[in-house]
């Protein structure tokens, strides 16, 4: 129900994308035990699981808390501070529906010295402590 206490949504049978930045890590980090996993884990929703090698990277250089993480480096797509905490965070996602054809997925954090590197950096960062997550899909009919 929206503010004006008007029912709706999608229908089921649509297709639909979900994204932004929701502060939640499936594994680390301080938000509430489970939240993402709603939607990570929902039948309708498809995770692609977008990865880097930048992020592996910048996990193992900086250490810190990123040591005593349970999540797999290569999923972070946020680059915080490292001591004391939170480390480097799956934060920002994009997950489309499962009826969706899925052709590939990323996320843009180069590794240091690659090409668009400047662009992500390391603290101060030049841009923002997030990172880009790409999903690329194969639209129905064209």
């Amino acid at each position: 129900m929206d503010d004006a206490g008007t029912r709706g949504g999608l229908h089921p049978s649509e297709s639909f994308v979900i994204a932004g930045d929701y502060n939640s890590d499936p594994k680390d980090g301080d938000s509430w035990p489970g939240a993402i996993d709603q939607l990570l884990n929902h039948p309708r929703v498809r995770d692609t699981k977008p990865a880097s090698q930048g992020a592996v990277d910048a996990a193992q250089k900086q250490s810190g808390s990123n040591e005593d993480h349970q999540g797999d480096p290569r999923y972070d797509t946020a680059d915080f501070s490292d001591v004391p905490s939170p480390g480097n965070l799956r934060v920002d996602y994009v997950l489309p529906s499962k009826d969706l054809q899925v052709v590939s997925s990323a996320v843009y954090w180069p590794a240091p010295g690659q090409p668009g590197s400047e662009l992500t950096g390391e603290y101060p960062f030049p841009t923002s402590d997030h990172r880009l997550v790409r999903v690329d899909i194969q639209c129905r009919g064209l």
